[in-house]
């Protein structure tokens, strides 16, 4: 992400928003491309994809989605910038650390403006879902990693309930690329529809 691009956290944050980015960055790693340089009070995340960065001898993408090694990455855990979990970080772990963190932001800034951008790792290949959601759906690996993003979104609305701004916030939902195609039944699917990534 430029330098001199205008994010909507920079936007908002001049308009007195505290402003967070929790989960996945993916927009750069060098200075004046991070959250931080482009508006963002908080940060907390992966700073890219959790496929990148592997280790040399990890199996190929097909053969890991179905079962992944907890330790073929080597990417950090970030809190504005500095590391606070080496790696291999424990991915089953992420989709609830950052649901707290989400939830947290909300209750502290639930008296002032605030924007929350909040990219989940998952449903991005390898898939992980924590101890309470692991082989509980009847879509595999995909389907308990959705089910958990479905719990965490219930978190986050049921946050903004608890703080009586349900009514005055505004809570947009988009996606990437849709279903990854290569990635077979764990790369989701379109239904009907034609394409993916």
């Amino acid at each position: 992400l430029p330098a001199t691009e205008i994010t909507i956290a920079t936007a908002l944050k001049q308009r007195g928003y505290a402003t967070a980015h929790i989960g996945k960055w993916h927009l750069g790693i060098v200075p004046g491309t991070t959250p931080r340089d482009h508006g963002f009070d908080l940060s907390f995340g992966l700073p890219y994809s959790n496929d990148m960065d592997p280790r040399p001898n990890l199996p190929r993408r097909s053969a890991i989605s179905e079962n992944p090694p907890a330790d073929g990455w080597r990417f950090p855990l970030l809190r504005d910038g500095k590391v606070v979990e080496p790696p291999p970080v424990d991915q089953t772990t992420l989709t609830k650390r950052y649901t707290a963190a989400a939830t947290d932001f909300i209750r502290a800034h639930k008296d002032q403006p605030f924007f929350l951008y909040f990219p989940h790792t998952f449903p991005h290949t390898p898939l992980f879902a924590s101890p309470d959601f692991k082989d509980r759906s009847l879509r595999g690996r995909y389907g308990d990693a959705v089910e958990e993003l479905d719990w965490s979104v219930g978190q986050v609305l049921a946050a903004l309930r608890a703080a009586g701004i349900a009514e005055n916030t505004l809570v947009v939902f988009s996606s990437d690329n849709g279903p990854w195609l290569t990635q077979n039944i764990q790369g989701g699917s379109a239904g009907p529809l034609r394409e993916g990534k």
